[in-house]
Parts: structure tokens; sequence; C-alpha cells
């Protein structure tokens, strides 16, 4: 893991809150920016329904809540976690993201329909720019006998990164996610770099036939970036 930089450092003050994160996410396997990622789906079999895709490192944990429902559908989900899709309630609903425990402090709310599959990716700053929320749906294309990969870009300090992989490439802007890029079947690593900052983030993996993968990156650009893979379908 690359050390912080001194000067984000002392600004961030190493709050309780990221020292328990940075815990998490090396127990979890992350690289720093420039370093190899690593993922974990959590194994849920679903390929329908929700899932949070937490970038924000100075984040606190998510839930995600609908209207369709009493009950919490994605409970506590938090920085570069990758839990996998959690079933929604069937008809049209609202969904909203909310701070655990606190659902008046709503980060965003999104139109969205049982059945479908859907992330919402959590991107920002606590502490600067604020937190943010953007809806994904995650259709993936016909991938014919290949597998297909998107880039999603949530890592702070990165207007854009240039991403290549499997001999594809995009270019995605902060908050954002690429395409899903056709990639051929085997081992494959993507490689995502900033204008100014050289690699930011990269994963080695291997890609299934038929399958699609999601690559989150996520973090703050000179402080601590890492990748983390979900499966799509």
């Amino acid at each position: 893991m690359r050390l912080p930089n001194t000067d984000v450092f002392l600004r961030r003050l190493l709050s309780p809150l990221i020292v328990l994160t940075l815990g998490f996410s090396a127990c979890g396997g992350g690289g720093g920016g420039g370093g190899a990622g690593e993922g974990d789906d959590d194994g849920s079999s679903s390929s329908s329904g929700v899932r949070v895709l937490h970038a924000a490192i100075d984040g606190s944990p998510m839930d995600v809540l609908s209207s369709g429902s009493s009950s919490v559908v994605v409970d506590g989900a938090v920085f570069a976690g990758t839990k996998g899709y959690k079933e929604l309630p069937s008809g049209a609903q609202i969904v909203s993201l909310t701070r655990t425990n606190t659902p008046s402090r709503v980060i965003g709310s999104f139109d969205v329909t049982g059945g479908g599959s859907y992330s919402i990716l959590l991107y920002g700053s606590n502490q600067t720019t604020g937190l943010k929320a953007a809806l994904l749906t995650d259709t993936v294309p016909d991938l014919g006998g290949g597998a297909g990969v998107r880039v999603v870009n949530g890592a702070l300090g990165s207007s854009q990164l240039s991403v290549s992989v499997g001999g594809a490439s995009a270019l995605v802007a902060f908050g954002e996610s690429s395409e899903y890029l056709n990639v051929p079947v085997g081992a494959t690593t993507m490689i995502a770099r900033g204008s100014a900052n050289g690699t930011i983030g990269s994963l080695s993996f291997t890609a299934e036939a038929g399958r699609a993968y999601t690559l989150l990156i996520a973090g703050e650009v000179g402080y601590y970036v890492t990748t983390r893979s979900f499966t799509d379908r």
C-alpha cells in the first residue's frame, strides 16, 4: 500500500474513521495507487437487485432503503466493500442511499423497478467536496463468446481516468462508469491512469466466458486508492 502523501495526511488529520477504514481495506487485499487491488464479491448468486459501490474513503457505512419495503434492503455497506446484489421488492419504487441507522441523512434517491439490476455509487468526500450518489443501471450487453468489463471511477482527485483492459480502452470521468468493454476470455489486467498521476489503479483477474464484471476504483489519489471487483452476471 502506498503511504499517504504528507500534505494530504496533515489535511485529513487521520480521523479514527479513516484508520478503521484503511484497516478493513488492507485486510481485504486492497492495493495503493498504482498497485494491484483485489476484489472478492461476497458470493451472492443473484444477478438482480441493488448493491452499493462505496468509493468515499471518509464516508460512513451506508444503507439502502426502498419505498416498497419496511425493511432495510442493503445494510451497512462500507468503503471498498464487495457485497453483491440484494433483492428489491416487485414493481416501481424509490430507493434511497442513507447513512446507516440514520435514515434522515439521505445522500441520493432514485427511481427503480424490482427485477432490474442496479448499483448505487457513493463518491466524493465527507470533509471536502461533500458525498454524492449516482445510479448505474447494470444492463449487460450481448458478449458473444467473450466477457464484459466496465470500470467505475470513484477515486477523488481523478477528474478523468484512461482505462485499458484486454485490448479495449475507455475514458472514465470521476463519478461515472465506462460502458461494458468486450474482453477476451482468460487472464487479463486492468490499468487506470490519471492525466498527471501515472497509474492510479490496476487489477489482474481471470475473465470467464459470458461473465460481466464491474471494477471499482475507490479512495483518494495521493492518499489511498484501491480497486475492487464485482460480478454482474
